[in-house]
């Protein structure tokens, strides 16, 4: 049961907006830390324990990756940890880096989410009356990449079935490649074309997607805006903050904390939802 996933469309993309902003724009380890955190429990919640396990441990090993990247060709820092090739590797570099990797690891992450939660007929109730074009791309988007998984088994197993995979052993061949690369593209045009002369997006139009914004919905949207502007709102005002360059220096002050508190409340408003609606559900199977 996913509750989240029942609001209204404008809330759930605005909440995925302001958690993506925040962690893009505030450059605090702290913040990553709990971003991190947050949104793995969020995905494994969505995709299941194994599922989320490893997607998380691909974020890591990405983080390494970026780690190891950064301490090669950036050189800045006065902390030097040993030379390569005359060249110095230093503690700031490594602290860089691993900061980056988690950026970009929680950014994953978070589209992962986003990915799940807001559907194409989510995306086609939000933005098809205002920008149809963008809706409708950006919902083909969002299943090119499962339809890919799906069509790629069907042809693999054509494959299989004419007997060619004796001949040619090989995992992936080029002529399933080439099919599958020839099946989106067709796919995709008649798509285009089909939607050109229903006439989408030439007049306005009635949806058959119709969400009211109720009281829950505005309820959520409030408390977003909240949590994110007094979170904001305290990290700004306060001296909390890392500095990498040109030496590492962290420091975290009451409003820092606070900031701290209120980010992960913010981040963690999918799962409270969802957690509480789990609980009233064993409450009412209890009782009967």
């Amino acid at each position: 049961m996913n509750t989240f996933s029942t609001y209204h469309p404008a809330v759930i993309f605005f909440y995925f907006a302001v958690a993506a902003a925040i962690l893009i724009m505030i450059f605090d380890p702290v913040i990553l830390a709990i971003g991190f955190v947050s949104q793995t429990i969020f995905y494994m919640y969505l995709k299941g324990f194994l599922k989320g396990t490893k997607f998380a441990g691909r974020c890591l090993l990405f983080v390494c990756l970026c780690t190891i990247i950064n301490a090669l060709i950036n050189h800045r820092g006065i902390q030097v940890i040993f030379m390569l090739g005359g060249l110095p590797v230093t503690v700031e570099c490594l602290i860089y880096g691993m900061m980056t990797g988690f950026l970009l690891a929680d950014s994953m992450l978070v589209f992962g989410t986003f990915q799940s939660i807001m559907t194409s007929e989510k995306m086609m109730c939000l933005f098809a009356g205002v920008f149809p074009s963008f809706a409708l791309l950006f919902s083909m988007a969002l299943g090119l990449i499962p339809k890919l998984k799906r069509d790629y088994a069907k042809l693999r197993e054509t494959h299989k079935q004419s007997g060619c995979h004796k001949e040619q052993p090989k995992r992936f061949h080029p002529g399933v490649l080439s099919a599958l690369i020839g099946l989106t593209l067709e796919d995709s045009l008649d798509r285009g074309i089909s939607m050109k002369y229903r006439g989408y997006g030439q007049r306005k139009r009635t949806s058959i997607c119709r969400r009211t914004f109720g009281k829950r919905d505005a309820a959520l949207f409030a408390a977003v805006v909240c949590l994110a502007a007094a979170g904001a709102g305290c990290y700004l005002f306060s001296q909390s903050g890392m500095e990498v360059f040109p030496y590492m220096e962290y420091e975290c002050d009451g409003g820092g904390a606070a900031a701290y508190v209120l980010f992960a409340g913010l981040f963690q408003i999918p799962m409270v939802l969802n957690v509480k609606e789990e609980l009233r559900w064993s409450r009412i199977v209890s009782n009967i």
